[in-house]
């Protein structure tokens, strides 16, 4: 009987080793399964959020009535006027010299 523990000791170092290898592995193979879900939920709301976009798109494509008297956008864009900001500085600076001067 006593021969038999000495054989027993080895085979079930073994095979414990293999269930704890295993165990690792199964691990590693959740963590990188739960990033590959959390990657696939995040693609997967671009794509809805992109789908609506297309529908309000579409929706705004269907609305238009195609006329060629729309205004130009670059004409809504408000300009500074930083030339006569400019002419204004200068004549104030020049006034002030003059009184300075003067």
């Amino acid at each position: 009987m006593a021969s038999w523990i000495w054989v027993l000791i080895p085979i079930i170092a073994i095979v414990g080793a293999y269930i704890i290898d295993y165990q690792k592995n199964k691990l590693k193979w959740q963590v990188k399964n739960n990033q590959s879900d959390k990657e696939l939920k995040e693609v997967r709301e671009m794509v809805h959020q992109l789908k609506r976009r297309i529908e309000n798109l579409e929706a705004i494509a269907a609305n238009d009535d195609g006329s060629l008297n729309r205004p130009d956008p670059a004409e809504m864009i408000e300009v500074d006027e930083t030339e006569s900001i400019k002419k204004d500085n200068e004549t104030r600076i020049a006034q002030m010299a003059e009184t300075k001067d003067g």
